[in-house]
């Protein structure tokens, strides 16, 4: 970003931010802190010493909005669960031109991107507080309801409708895909709140405890054995081996994943991956001009198309 449109935001965003305070104020740092791909977040510090993060969409890539992700933090923080507290929410695009919104900055550690490792103390209590965000009752923070027989299926259909809307044809295996996890969904025992991508990278510690889960763009109601497939397979993969994982959430939580279910949400998370890197390309003809947009629509997507395809071959052996 040139240094006039860094002055053109700092200049909005204050008047923004005043207006939501009721009071004027005055941004004494503005720098952009993570180079995520669906959210750009942006430090804010205040000349009255408050420091905020604006974690603003960038093209509606991943096919997530921020007012989702709002609604969601604010429900996880007024029920307790570990998460920054949300202020704001600006859902038009016309401040700065994306929709974004503000939340407090927390200080305390976070794994680099690359960094997958934690200490057995820190595991055990990451998966001890990702535990209490799946079993605590959303319904007085949460207007919406699900029932637990309709759950997977609403998520299934949410992604599929996310990648028919980013592809210009229909691609016939997620279209399969798509069939196969509506045919072998398994009973969903109870809803809860999903985090959607939990794991090292996206959760800020102190050393020994979790302070807050980050990146809820993904999170929403749903079958918490997702969460814990995709915590083994993907995001914590390189943190221990799946048994390891296995015998921690038995120990720590009480919740058992079988190898039917760990199969079939490794299947739903590589399906979900397809449909979410496919937005990138329409991001990239549009409003998000970067190369990486180019590589996840395209490689990135079509390792998970072959994934999912993979998986579900495996399956029927």
């Amino acid at each position: 970003m040139s240094d006039t449109a860094r002055e053109e935001m700092r200049g909005a965003l204050a008047q923004w931010l005043g207006e939501q305070s009721g009071s004027p104020v005055t941004i004494s740092e503005l720098r952009r802190i993570a180079t995520g791909n669906s959210r750009a977040m942006w430090y804010v510090a205040l000349d009255d010493g408050t420091r905020l993060v604006a974690r603003v969409e960038q093209g509606g890539v991943f096919g997530t909005s921020g007012a989702e992700e709002y609604q969601f933090m604010q429900a996880a923080q007024q029920l307790g669960c570990p998460v920054a507290a949300v202020r704001w929410l600006e859902p038009t695009g016309h401040v700065i031109g994306q929709p974004f919104f503000v939340m407090d900055f927390l200080d305390g550690a976070a794994s680099g991107r690359d960094d997958r490792t934690m200490t057995p103390e820190l595991a055990d209590d990451f998966v001890a507080r990702l535990h209490e965000l799946h079993t605590t009752d959303w319904t007085s923070a949460l207007s919406t309801t699900m029932a637990p027989e309709d759950a997977t299926h609403v998520e299934v259909d949410r992604w599929l409708g996310v990648y028919r809307q980013a592809a210009t044809l229909p691609i016939p295996l997620l279209e399969e895909a798509a069939a196969w996890l509506h045919r072998h969904a398994p009973p969903c025992r109870s809803v809860g709140i999903v985090h959607g991508d939990p794991g090292p990278g996206n959760f800020v510690h102190d050393g020994h405890r979790v302070t807050a889960f980050t990146d809820w763009e993904f999170t929403h109601l749903g079958d918490p054995t997702e969460d814990w497939a995709y915590l083994i397979t993907m995001r914590g993969s390189r943190t221990m081996s799946r048994d390891e994982w296995l015998a921690l959430f038995r120990r720590v939580a009480g919740v058992e994943v079988s190898a039917a279910e760990l199969h079939y949400w490794s299947v739903f998370n590589s399906f979900k991956g397809a449909c979410a890197n496919i937005t990138c390309l329409p991001a990239f003809r549009t409003t998000n001009p970067a190369p990486n947009m180019v590589l996840i629509g395209t490689a990135l997507h079509h390792t998970y198309v072959r994934q999912a395809a993979r998986l579900i071959e495996e399956g029927a052996t």
